[in-house]
């Protein structure tokens, strides 16, 4: 059961980091891939929700600049 919580928290922690900072989140993420530490497809849901943050961020700076 302390395990489970662990990953939640875990879990939690790193979605909390793709919405905060994404790019770093993308980043980290191919380097990891180039790296060959994980697998091609590991992380795709952190690097897609990393995504739609970036596309949140510019349409908040496009709506700014008008």
């Amino acid at each position: 059961m302390l395990t489970s919580l662990y990953r939640k928290r875990i879990s939690a922690l790193a979605v909390q980091l793709a919405k905060d900072d994404p790019p770093l989140v993308k980043e980290v993420i191919a380097r990891l891939r180039k790296s060959g530490d994980i697998e091609p497809d590991d992380l795709v849901y952190l690097d897609e929700i990393a995504d739609r943050w970036i596309k949140i961020a510019e349409g908040n700076r496009q709506k700014a600049r008008r």
